[in-house]
């Protein structure tokens, strides 16, 4: 299984799945199949707008939230983020967010 995790900056999502696939295809290979165990988790703006969301704060996807000083401090909002993905999100879910999980989703029968 391969899992990439990359936000757009000030791209959209689109824009960076197309340049994704743009990469590979001026590489001579294949762009990702959905039977493939390939997700791609896309944050709109950073990662880091995901793990204010997770700390129970509203966000924008068009702010750019500030880096945590320490990498080890996202962990328990990544299990968070999991178990969440597995049990609904919230409806006020960043929509990239909700893309992620819906990646995460896709997925899971490749790990059984």
């Amino acid at each position: 299984m391969l899992v990439v995790l990359i936000d757009v900056d000030k791209k959209t999502v689109d824009e960076r799945l197309k340049q994704l696939d743009d990469a590979l295809i001026a590489d001579s290979q294949p762009i990702r199949q959905l039977k493939e165990a390939i997700a791609i988790f896309i944050s709109k703006r950073n990662i880091e707008t995901w793990m204010h969301y997770l700390q129970g704060e509203t966000v924008d996807e068009e702010i750019e939230y500030s880096k945590f000083n320490n990498e080890s401090d996202c962990k328990p909002f990544v299990e968070k983020l999991v178990n969440q993905c597995y049990q609904g999100l919230d409806e006020n879910a960043p929509p990239s967010l909700q893309a992620a999980c819906g990646e995460l989703q896709r997925i899971l029968p490749f790990l059984e």
